[in-house]
């Protein structure tokens, strides 16, 4: 729930001050959003899971909501890949992919950075991270079984400056678009390995 009430947090004091913007940390490479025509389409199923760990190392489970915002996210990389001819949440694809997304960091500087921002009226900059790690294991049904691990953020500057920025940087359309690069990412390093099929030349 604390990690929640930050990210709420984030949300309202942006939607109020109009002056934070979000940016990608692109620890991960930026993956083809074009979908890819000349391939073997097979079905994917996949379970996941998700929570955050912002606080003394405990991780807390994910609410449904956050839980259905990820399951979008995954979906809409896999649909819009044009790598498969179904994705069905569960179990019973050709390919059946578990994954994990870890939403971690400092949630106690991020509290104190913002404060003290908040504190200035946003003349002092305060910083945020969210950082996300991704574990996936992959299994094909061949019996090919791969297991992937992903690790990107998302970094959330409050500043008076920024009021220019904001509207083109929210939050609420950056982390997102840094999942689905991660989820694209994920799906490449699954072609590379033969879990799914390589596309044709």
């Amino acid at each position: 729930m604390k990690a929640i009430r930050f990210i709420s947090c984030v949300a309202g004091l942006c939607s109020l001050a109009t002056s934070c913007a979000s940016f990608p940390n692109h620890r991960v490479p930026e993956a083809p959003k074009t979908p890819v025509s000349k391939v073997n389409r097979v079905s994917i199923s996949y379970e996941q899971t998700s929570g955050s760990e912002l606080m003394q190392g405990h991780r807390q489970e994910s609410p449904a909501v956050a839980k259905l915002q990820y399951d979008k996210e995954f979906e809409s990389a896999l649909n819009g890949s044009g790598r498969f001819s179904s994705v069905s949440k569960g179990k019973g694809g050709s390919v059946h992919v578990d994954v994990d997304m870890l939403n971690y960091g400092n949630g106690g500087a991020a509290m104190v950075s913002g404060f003290i921002c908040g504190f200035s009226l946003f003349t002092v900059p305060g910083f945020g991270t969210d950082n996300y790690k991704l574990v996936a294991t992959a299994r094909s049904s061949a019996g090919k079984s791969r297991q992937y691990v992903l690790d990107d953020g998302v970094t959330t500057v409050f500043w008076l400056p920024l009021i220019f920025v904001a509207p083109f940087k929210s939050p609420m359309t950056v982390v997102p678009e840094v999942h689905e690069n991660m989820y694209r990412n994920l799906i490449q390093h699954m072609e590379r390995d033969g879990v799914i099929p390589k596309v044709s030349n």
